[in-house]
């Protein structure tokens, strides 16, 4: 069923490709001795992006002042992540808390989203900073060996989630059996499935010509790709990212030219609207028994920290 993997994107849409908005700036005088410089992990204890660009530059060989300073700075980045973990959990258990009781209440529900975003916008200000001191930090060819090294674990994650979605029938099925839905209930619940795409064509298809008006006027609207991804997004989605990792090379680069960060909260409500539409059609069709499953499947999710599933 949709409805986990709906509830799942919709808590993440605050707090995916932080690394890909959070590069800019312009090089600081870089150091360039290699004597002494060793490969090892950076950041062991740290989580999420965090641990995935830590896990890249310990493929980097770096001098023992220079990990002294990463190795600060990643444990400052795992710090003020926290907050935001913390508000995605309590986001996520009290949606739980609304799916059993069987009613999506959306006053209920903005403060704790607005909190997600507000922490995600505060952090992206330092994130941005951080990632500017560690270009600093690098010299030409260090920087080309973390970019290589995060492109290749980019690239296995981009596998990762393909297998995901590759699996997904399944799931959906496992999620339906642990439901124990009817016959009847499964049909209108594809039913509102089918429903959900049609919409979904039509906001692109609007979104579509509204774009070509925004164009007309010189001006940049969320466009037919923006919207078949997902919703808006910020700069060109991968390619943005693509360009951003480029950049990285470079002795100096601006990201704000390549990849200007997204409004966050647009994304997040574009995310709460399709997921309470969704919810608000679904849960109806469950009794309180099946309910209750699918809520303490949601507070499993949250206790585990497992708010990154996108559900596309």
């Amino acid at each position: 069923m949709k409805l986990v993997r709906s509830i799942a994107f919709s808590l993440s849409v605050a707090g995916v490709s932080v690394f890909a908005v959070a590069c800019g700036g312009t090089v600081e005088s870089p150091q360039t001795s290699a004597s002494a410089a060793t490969k090892a992990p950076i950041g062991t204890n740290t989580h999420g992006v965090v641990r995935l660009v830590g896990d890249a530059l310990g493929e980097v060989p770096l001098r023992a002042d220079q990990r002294a300073e990463i190795e600060k700075l990643a444990a400052e980045a795992e710090a003020r992540h926290a907050p935001m973990s913390d508000a995605r959990k309590e986001l996520m258990t009290t949606l739980a808390d609304q799916i059993e009781a069987g009613a999506i209440d959306r006053t209920a529900l903005q403060p704790k989203i607005d909190k997600v975003t507000t922490d995600f916008e505060k952090i992206r200000a330092d994130d941005r900073a951080a990632l500017t001191k560690l270009h600093g930090l690098l010299d030409a060819e260090q920087r080309s060996a973390f970019v290589d090294a995060l492109e290749k674990q980019l690239k296995a994650k981009h596998g990762e989630r393909a297998e995901h979605v590759k699996g997904g029938f399944g799931k959906l099925k496992q999620l339906a059996d642990d439901l124990k839905l009817t016959d009847d209930q499964r049909s209108q619940i594809r039913d509102v499935m089918r429903e959900a795409r049609k919409e979904g064509h039509d906001a692109k298809d609007g979104a579509n010509a509204e774009g070509w008006k925004h164009r007309a006027r010189g001006e940049r609207g969320a466009s037919h790709s923006e919207w078949k991804r997902g919703g808006p997004r910020h700069g060109d989605g991968p390619h943005a990212g693509k360009r951003s990792l480029e950049a990285f090379r470079a002795d100096t680069f601006d990201l704000d030219k390549v990849a200007p960060p997204h409004d966050a909260k647009a994304t997040a409500r574009f995310g709460v609207d399709r997921l309470s539409g969704f919810a608000e059609k679904v849960l109806p069709i469950l009794t309180p028994e099946q309910r209750k499953i699918a809520a303490d499947k949601v507070r499993a999710m949250a206790a585990s920290g497992d708010a990154t599933l996108l559900g596309r």
